[in-house]
């Protein structure tokens, strides 16, 4: 067995991810009109910008407009369903680049 580097990025992409699947559990057992996942995808994506290669910021922006939207009142339940998509790929991505795939 190897050493699995743990540095910075590695620590920041871990948090990233506890935050999507926080979000994403917020998501559909909490309240839609909240704003914690509008500040949960301000820090995704500053995490995005920070660490370019990181994210897909097509992906990121794509969540971003769902958030916005279902905040706004746009279909939310509808809408959910779709964010569902960016949400999977931030966790996939995340897992990705933890295990170094």
């Amino acid at each position: 067995m190897g050493h699995y580097p743990f540095t910075l990025f590695n620590g920041i992409t871990l948090l990233v991810l506890a935050l999507t699947l926080a979000l994403a559990w917020r998501r559909w057992r909490g309240s839609l009109a909240s704003n914690w996942p509008l500040a949960g995808y301000a820090l995704i994506a500053g995490y995005a910008l920070g660490f370019s290669g990181g994210l897909n910021p097509y992906w990121v922006t794509a969540g971003v407009a769902c958030a916005v939207a279902i905040r706004s009142g746009f279909f939310p339940r509808q809408v959910r369903w779709v964010e569902a998509i960016p949400l999977g790929y931030v966790a996939w991505r995340c897992v990705g680049l933890l295990s170094m795939w």
